[in-house]
């Protein structure tokens, strides 16, 4: 139970201090069909204001990661380009994307009101 909390909160801890440049992307034209669908779940979901989408690239393809302020896991909602969520396996993957991901793009974010 400990190594999971303190896991969760490293990589927690981590996201934030990795975090690249932001450029807002307008997510009704760029963004896919999957991607649009799980958007219009968090903009009404009442314990989901401040979530945000980004889009990486990563091993050369498109990544997005569904960040929700009240989950306990930094990566947990992480999607491929056909919305096929991805685990990762083990520590040097994990430690792969933190390293190699690009071009950080953020497609949406439920802002505070």
């Amino acid at each position: 139970m400990f190594k999971t909390i303190f896991l969760s909160f490293f990589l927690f801890i981590a996201f934030l201090s990795c975090q690249n440049s932001v450029e807002s992307a307008i997510y009704e034209k760029d963004s896919l069909q999957w991607l649009k669908v799980k958007i219009e779940s968090l903009a009404v979901h009442p314990d989901y204001v401040g979530s945000k989408v980004y889009r990486y690239e990563w091993n050369s393809n498109f990544v997005y990661h569904i960040m929700i302020p009240i989950s306990s896991c930094a990566y947990c909602e992480l999607y491929n380009g056909d919305g096929g969520k991805i685990q990762f396996t083990n520590d040097e993957m994990f430690s792969d994307f933190l390293k190699n991901k690009k071009n950080e793009v953020l497609i949406w974010e439920r802002k505070f009101h």
